[in-house]
């Protein structure tokens, strides 16, 4: 019998992107309770995926995962 191998779907993590009327950029992941901000939509990104990383090993869950990142705001 020959078993076939699956491939196993990444995790994705859907990142929640917005401003506040002073223009900080604040990213939020809700499953992970993680959150994050930058004066830049870039630093806000790079903030929220040095969070979940330190998150995911913290937890024990799979690294082999990816972000789904979701504006809130109009540029």
């Amino acid at each position: 019998m020959q078993h076939s191998t699956s491939t196993v779907s990444k995790k994705t993590y859907q990142i929640i992107l917005d401003k506040d009327e002073y223009g900080m950029i604040f990213a939020r992941c809700n499953e992970l309770h993680a959150n994050a901000e930058g004066r830049t939509e870039a630093k806000a990104k790079d903030s929220i995926k040095e969070a979940i990383e330190l998150m995911v090993e913290d937890l024990g869950k799979d690294k082999s995962y990816s972000l789904k990142f979701i504006r809130k705001y109009s540029e």
